[in-house]
């Protein structure tokens, strides 16, 4: 039986998927090839790069005008500024797979014996005008991971395939794409051999075109889920396929997961004879909130980056800091009193000072508005109970929870002011008000 898949290559015969090469403009990637072109492809982990880069090669493969390779240089990752372990490893990579996918094992022996003797900063530029050499046939080589090497390794492999440029297509390969999670212009190169920090572009300046993989369709994201259907019968509820959407606008690796979590892990979703509903897709993915999945933590660790923050800083602020504690504060609260038993949703009003938040629990459906006041602004009462009217009614729900943090300055402690009351909105819901 396939499932849905959440780390590696995609392969067809164990995975629901989609096509690779519809993943991407395959006439572009064609072209560019065919003008001789190098070029990058750039995409955040679990997109599919790799798959679509195999699936390349093998298309390439086939049509038979070409010879392609992938390798992958992770593996060089570890040798950091070591220039002559980098180059031997990523050589070693580079002559295994060109045995691996072409079933030749002259490049890999080449590099073995002869390369060996090659000074580090020319070892691939020699291996890859031996490997072109070969075979009248022009080559295409697809490096992925790229941007895991570090300092004078990736620069060294940067200006060997800089230099060897002008050779191709008879003694150098006609097309290099280089891959991995960032542009080429985002890379900043912190070498020991070099003073300044120098930038992607300026170390590769032959790059004719940066491709991004994007992310699936409403339709797309639509069409793999229902691959399960197929295979298994078991259905998906309209509600939860449009949630599936909501919570991930087709990024590929949350709809896998979130898909793999609600079919395959959860007791109610493994029985075939029951649909997928929208609650199984919200327990889904507050379970892996919790667990903080690996690329949940990742993405965590990317916001504490500079450049990132400086971004991301402004849109949840808006306000100074006091503004966003307490809603913080009481969303951390919720979370210890539904423990995983229950689903928190929230949607932020950038720029408001406010934040809705609705809470499932079993049937049970609560809509709250949060809102914090400041000096110099009036209340904001009336204002707020128009604006949870809207929401209120967008759940369906005839009642809802307003709570408003008084952040003026002068106050008298927080349990001399925290009171609670009833009211009721301007049209008519019955709304339990809480100011602290």
């Amino acid at each position: 039986m396939r499932f849905f898949n959440t780390e590696g290559p995609i392969r067809a015969e164990d995975h629901y998927s989609l096509p690779p090469l519809s993943r991407w403009d395959l006439e572009q990637v064609l072209s560019l090839i065919e003008q001789k072109k190098y070029f990058l492809l750039h995409a955040p982990r679990q997109t599919g790069k790799m798959s679509c880069q195999l699936a390349l090669m093998a298309h390439l493969n086939r049509d038979g005008r070409y010879r392609a390779v992938y390798a992958n240089l992770e593996a060089a990752q570890t040798a950091r500024e070591d220039v002559a372990r980098g180059m031997a490893a990523i050589c070693s990579v580079l002559g295994r797979s060109i045995r691996l996918y072409l079933n030749d094992p002259r490049s890999d022996e080449w590099q073995r014996s002869e390369g060996a003797t090659c000074a580090p900063e020319d070892r691939l530029s020699r291996l890859l005008e031996f490997w072109t050499g070969l075979d009248p046939r022009p080559a295409v080589l697809l490096l992925d991971e790229v941007d895991a090497l570090v300092g004078d390794t990736l620069l060294s492999l940067l200006r060997q395939l800089r230099a060897g440029y002008p050779q191709r297509p008879t003694a150098f390969p006609q097309t290099v794409v280089l891959c991995g999670v960032r542009d080429l212009r985002d890379y900043r190169i912190y070498a020991r051999s070099e003073r300044e920090v120098i930038t992607g572009g300026s170390a590769f300046n032959i790059k004719a075109k940066s491709l991004r993989l994007g992310d699936f369709s409403a339709e797309e994201t639509r069409t793999l889920l229902l691959e399960h259907t197929q295979e298994t019968g078991q259905l998906f509820t309209p509600e939860a396929l449009e949630q599936v959407w909501t919570l991930t606008q087709g990024q590929p690796w949350l709809v896998n997961a979130l898909a793999y979590r609600a079919c395959f892990e959860l007791p109610a979703g493994r029985d075939r004879t029951q649909p997928i509903t929208r609650e199984l897709i919200d327990q889904a993915k507050e379970q892996m909130i919790l667990e903080r999945v690996t690329h949940l933590d990742q993405l965590a660790h990317k916001l504490q980056e500079p450049r990132v923050r400086r971004v991301i800083e402004p849109m949840l602020g808006s306000a100074p800091y006091h503004e966003i504690a307490p809603h913080l504060v009481l969303m951390a609260f919720l979370h210890r009193v539904i423990n995983g038993g229950a689903t928190l949703e929230r949607e932020y009003a950038i720029g408001s000072g406010r934040m809705d938040m609705c809470l499932r629990y079993g049937a049970v459906t609560l809509g709250m508005e949060l809102k914090a006041s400041s000096d110099g602004h009036p209340d904001p009462l009336a204002e707020v109970l128009k604006q949870l009217d809207a929401y209120l009614a967008g759940l369906g729900l005839d009642s809802g929870w307003l709570v408003i943090f008084d952040r003026r300055a002068e106050q008298p402690p927080i349990e001399a002011r925290t009171r609670s009351e009833e009211t009721t909105s301007p049209e008519g819901r019955q709304i339990a008000l809480v100011r602290t």
